[in-house]
């Protein structure tokens, strides 16, 4: 019987230490959302490799899968907005400001395109996206 009562009480320990740091929703994670993303966050998290937002936002509208497109599109327009907030390497200044609300308006574009669920604009505000790359890679990394 002691040893069972040793067993759950162990067990419970672990469980709250697993919460206490870094398990499932700790208030660590809250206060990371606080702080405006990094631009390398930004890209890394939306246009990077196969999970990156962009690509889960493509599959699910070809998909028909709505819920996950918004998802995954107002995470997109979330990041678009907070891109202009940072400061690139180098270039000029007008231009990352013209460039960062272009790259937030067409993230935007893509989140309303999801919640019509309107494929045709969705397509074409990832294109949009999609081919906006070099213009300001460019000049600002």
């Amino acid at each position: 019987m002691l040893r069972k009562i040793t067993s759950v009480v162990a067990g419970l320990g672990m469980a709250a230490l697993v919460l206490a740091f870094g398990g499932f929703g700790t208030a660590a994670d809250d206060k990371k959302d606080d702080k405006t993303p990094t631009i390398k966050e930004i890209m890394a998290k939306g246009h990077k490799g196969t999970e990156a937002y962009m690509g889960k936002v493509k599959a699910a509208v070809k998909a028909e899968k709505w819920d996950d497109a918004q998802k995954y599109a107002k995470a997109m327009s979330v990041f678009g907005a907070a891109l202009g907030k940072n400061k690139p390497k180098k270039g000029d200044a007008d231009s990352w400001k013209t460039l960062s609300e272009k790259y937030a308006g067409d993230t935007k574009a893509l989140f309303d395109a999801t919640e019509k669920k309107d494929a045709k604009a969705a397509n074409d505000a990832l294109g949009t996206i999609g081919e906006s790359c070099k213009a300001c890679h460019t000049p600002h990394k």
